[in-house]
């Protein structure tokens, strides 16, 4: 393998890490945050303590017993959802997370838990159909996009991820006037940037960098991705002054890792797995 074929895996190896990060929205607490942490012991019922199952099953059953004269009551929820979550019975999340995301339509963490609830169990379907529900009210929310388009492509229909971030650029301008914000385009168009990266459709995908730069020259992100790609293509030159754009603009917290990025060569990058999930923690009023 030729130096310049080594480096061009291993910078695709990290793009859609630094995506994420560069996103400025992480959805592991959105996700991760809404979850208790299984128990194996209470879990494993050859391992498991009697007494400890005991103590989580009378719980259970009292906040059963709250939500039939109350069954919208949050906290009763949230502590059915984290106490079935420990005894490994995920299946059983479902009913009070869907209630949950019915009942707080305002606060999406929820609605992001069941649909990544789905996830676990293997059903991207109605996971898919919960992240676009959140979409309905809040166009714009980073995570849910982001979330529908990793199904779409994990299922191989990056055409259908694509069409996902088309449109919402297509509807932002109306999204934004309704409320102030909505919308994120510079988000938007670079998970679009990384989308076309990842399907070697370099031209389109510096094509929405350059939109990017057209309508906040002051993003860093836009000079970075494009950056990158200039390094696949060999253009060494070109990619340290966009580098070096990006470098200048960056905030503080994105510097490091852009200084990384730019130092990237086949001896110094590890190669990251982007699509390990996130671990579980209990879920929280927001």
């Amino acid at each position: 393998m030729t130096q310049r074929t080594a480096r061009q895996w291993i910078i695709n190896g990290v793009l859609i890490v630094v995506t994420l990060s560069f996103l400025g929205v992480s959805i592991a607490p959105l996700i991760g945050g809404l979850f208790s942490s299984p128990n194996p012991q209470a879990a494993n019922n050859a391992n498991a303590n009697t007494s400890e199952q005991d103590r989580i099953k009378i719980q259970i059953e009292g906040f059963e017993a709250v939500l039939k004269s109350d069954p919208k009551n949050q906290t009763a929820l949230i502590g059915l959802v984290n106490l079935r979550n420990q005894l490994g019975k995920t299946k059983e999340t479902i009913e009070p997370l869907q209630t949950l995301a019915d009942t707080f339509p305002d606060q999406p963490e929820y609605r992001m838990t069941l649909a990544r609830t789905y996830i676990e169990l293997k059903d991207p379907k109605n996971a898919s159909a919960e992240y676009r529900k959140i979409l309905t009210t809040k166009p714009g929310f980073i995570p849910a996009i982001q979330s529908i388009v990793s199904i779409e492509l994990t299922d191989k229909r990056p055409e259908a991820a694509i069409g996902i971030l088309q449109d919402t650029l297509k509807t932002a301008e109306t999204a934004n006037k309704v409320q102030a914000n909505a919308v994120d385009t510079g988000s938007v168009r670079w998970i679009l940037g990384e989308v076309y990266r990842q399907q070697d459709r370099i031209d389109e995908a510096i094509a929405t960098y350059d939109q990017m730069i057209k309508e906040s020259a002051k993003d860093f992100r836009p000079y970075v991705g494009k950056a990158q790609l200039r390094q696949i293509q060999g253009k060494e030159d070109e990619a340290k002054k966009l580098f070096d754009k990006g470098l200048e603009l960056a905030p503080a917290e994105f510097k490091d890792e852009v200084k990384r990025l730019a130092a990237l060569s086949p001896q110094k990058a590890p190669f990251t797995n982007p699509a390990q999930a996130p671990s579980n923690a209990p879920v929280k009023k927001p």
